[in-house]
């Protein structure tokens, strides 16, 4: 059985130099970008889910093959060609919200052009939709949901040894013409059940470059993604990966040494100068980031490493103790600064903690960025502009600022649905940037538009005026320097600017027109 782990690209040309592309496998957070033809988005994740199923795949004796497109460049027609000339027997993609009417309509070319190769799809818009996608398209022939590396090892040792699918739990298939869902599967526990990703494999076996996937929040070249927990205890009505993927299950976490065996791996053959920890939440857990830093530290593993964690759970002597072990950076999302705001989406965050986490990063040397987001269930004028108040005020090294997107499966999507407030089904524009998805009960968009402008411009301009700020960044910026090279940092900031410029920019055929109707699929 020859089994192929593919993440095509999904491009729409805008004119001779720009396209725009789609962020896959790998993100939590589905998105698109905009780049010169011919070259890599400046983020690109690395696509944990099938790097864990290449690994425990072949520890079970299959043969498996592996492409990311998105990493090569690839192109539909350099995709059809490579799956032509190998001939697998079982391809499988991850498929996203604003890309599955693309992945349909390759998956029926597949299906046109290799009919005897059987198509698995995941990820969350098909865990989803599982059982409508499986009675509209007959070109899929398994879904797979949720987590899905046990699920995939399961059905193919199930189908070797020509066993029961209906005994497979966590997939959809036909049986006589019929869809059968089986039962959920349980989440994968311990997750040191999982092998080392196989990233030796990606993003082909020919051309072996874990190092390519990047994280623009990293500071040293090669930086390695890692994951060191799975899931979240809180509940936030937006996240898609939380609620989707994990069911709202336990939060799991790899054990310390497992953790830093891996780092200990990624530096030696790697060559890793800093890994990055794109964990749901790194810091849930303080006796788990304790352990890791100590294992750390025991070892005089000499790696910078760098997390996406939380403004929740850290103390200050967390924050130290990650400091002397290493830590150079760490992400968090803030998503309001009006507490009535975070407690009706179900985050614990206490503000006045957020600008203590702050300080205590900015005293240790960790670099950190606070992502917010606008247009949340709860919020009015009077929210945004806490929001941006808040932002403005709290000193962190870089935010973002987002446009809350109602991705199907979350509580978010669903109060947006049940409250006649979505616009559209129209797929693609579910890209996690467009505001034109969902009515706002209480918000004219084209108010948070420029609320997130002006937000945005207030930020800057109350930091370069901040002495301690821009010392600060000029110790960071020689440190970016110094870990990536001038080339590679001009490089990125072109390659943003890039995205940043043409978007606003992008009409029809980038943007399509919302129709009134819709259908669901």
């Amino acid at each position: 059985m020859k089994i192929l782990l593919a993440n095509p690209s999904y491009k729409i040309s805008l004119d001779d130099k720009y396209e725009k592309y789609f962020i896959r496998a790998g993100s939590r957070w589905p998105h698109s970008g905009i780049k010169r033809k011919g070259t890599l988005p400046h983020y690109l994740p690395f696509p944990f889910y099938l790097a864990y199923s290449a690994a425990w795949l072949r520890k079970e004796g299959f043969s498996v093959d592996v492409l990311d497109c998105v990493a090569l460049d690839f192109d539909e027609d350099d995709f059809i060609a490579y799956l032509e000339k190998t001939k697998p027997e079982f391809i499988l993609f991850e498929t996203t919200t604003p890309t599955i009417n693309y992945d349909l309509k390759l998956a029926k070319k597949i299906r046109e052009k290799e009919a005897s190769s059987k198509i698995i799809f995941a990820g969350a818009h098909s865990t989803t939709f599982s059982e409508k996608l499986m009675e509209k398209n007959r070109q899929i022939d398994f879904i797979l949901r949720g987590e899905y590396e046990e699920i995939l090892v399961n059905l193919m040792k199930a189908v070797r040894a020509g066993g029961v699918l209906e005994e497979v739990k966590g997939i959809a298939f036909r049986k006589d013409g019929k869809v059968v869902a089986t039962k959920n599967a349980p989440l994968i526990e311990p997750l040191d059940k999982l092998p080392h990703p196989a990233r030796e494999l990606f993003p082909a076996p020919w051309k072996s470059s874990p190092s390519i996937y990047w994280d623009g929040f990293c500071q040293m070249r090669p930086a390695i993604q890692m994951h060191a927990s799975r899931g979240c205890p809180y509940r936030c009505d937006f996240c898609l990966w939380n609620q989707v993927m994990y069911r709202q299950g336990k939060y799991r976490t790899f054990s310390p040494a497992r953790v830093v065996d891996e780092m200990e791996e990624s530096v030696k053959k790697y060559g890793a100068r800093e890994i990055y920890f794109d964990d749901d939440d790194f810091t849930i857990n303080k006796k788990h980031v304790q352990g890791i830093c100590e294992e750390i530290i025991r070892r005089e593993l000499n790696v910078k490493w760098s997390c996406m964690g939380d403004a929740i759970n850290p103390d200050e002597a967390l924050i130290e103790l990650m400091a002397e072990s290493g830590c150079i950076g760490m992400k968090f999302g803030v998503e309001s600064g009006s507490a009535r705001v975070l407690k009706n989406l179900g985050k614990p965050v206490n503000l006045d903690k957020v600008k203590k986490i702050a300080r205590w990063c900015a005293r240790w040397g960790i670099k950190t960025h606070a992502t917010f987001s606008l247009g949340l269930f709860g919020d009015d004028s009077e929210s945004v502009r806490e929001t941006v108040d808040f932002m403005r005020k709290l000193d962190v090294d870089t935010i973002q600022l987002s446009i809350s997107t109602p991705f199907p499966g979350t509580e978010f999507y669903r109060k947006s649905e049940e409250g006649g407030y979505l616009r559209t089904k129209n797929w693609q524009l579910y890209d996690g940037k467009a505001s034109e998805v969902f009515s706002h009960p209480a918000l004219d968009w084209e108010t948070v538009e420029r609320l997130k402008s002006a937000g945005m411009r207030k930020w800057i301009l109350s930091k370069i005026f901040s002495p301690s700020w821009v010392k600060r960044q000029l110790r960071y910026f020689f440190r970016l320097l110094n870990g990536l090279g001038i080339r590679f940092v001009i490089g990125q900031i072109f390659s943003i600017a890039i995205d940043e410029v043409n978007a606003g920019k992008c009409k029809a055929g980038c943007r399509p027109e919302v129709p009134q109707k819709f259908s669901i699929l």
